[in-house]
């Protein structure tokens, strides 16, 4: 596994990685792109142990930091089972510990260093719901894209997500944006830091 774990995360976190194998029981599956999620935890079950599944096309900080939230999961639910609620503080507890572990061996750049130890303070149910840390991740992609988040639009702006629907942006509501989808003129609320591509109107 330490091989295969070579490619996707930082050489200096495989100790601490395979430490987290044996410490919480959890098998670990590379999936491939899903954009509903980055990882997954499900607790053992008729004789299957903890599994964890990570998508395989992050970049290696988002792929040991995605690892690290789901170890976290497998650890909370060996010492609590169900009885606790899935980001509760127990969780977030262990998280940031483990975190911190991390953080200890692997030589993060800089501005990711930064956001990671804000994170920290009060971890959030994933990389992506805490914008700040989502961007500074973003940047080590190796990919180039040619999305953009939502927030450097202009108001107005048509824009889509996932290539079918087209929205226009609209006023912010708090920390999302009120968009109404062309087609059938319904209003969503989308995340500042949704990755967007800029849609030219006709």
């Amino acid at each position: 596994m330490s091989k295969v774990l070579l490619k996707y995360i930082p050489e200096e976190a495989i100790p601490l990685v395979s430490k987290w194998f044996k410490a919480y029981q959890f098998h670990l599956r590379i999936t491939k792109s899903r954009t509903s999620k980055f990882g997954d935890f499900r607790p053992a079950f008729k004789g299957k142990p903890n599994r964890i599944s990570v998508n395989g096309d992050l970049n290696k900080y988002h792929f040991l930091i995605t690892l690290t939230h789901e170890a976290a999961h497998a650890a909370c639910w060996e010492k609590h089972k169900g009885k606790v609620l899935p980001h509760g503080v127990e969780w977030q507890n262990i998280y940031a510990k483990l975190l911190k572990e991390a953080i200890a061996i692997v030589s993060f750049p800089g501005d990711l260093l930064i956001a990671l130890k804000r994170h920290l303070n009060k971890p959030k149910a994933s990389s992506c719901s805490d914008p700040k840390l989502y961007k500074a991740i973003k940047i080590y992609d190796e990919v180039e894209s040619d999305h953009i988040y939502l927030d450097s639009l202009n108001l107005g702006e048509l824009f889509t997500v996932n290539g079918k629907k087209i929205f226009r942006k609209g006023i912010k509501r708090r920390s999302r944006y009120q968009c109404e989808e062309l087609k059938t003129k319904r209003l969503y609320l989308v995340s500042g830091h949704a990755e967007v591509k800029i849609i030219n109107e006709a």
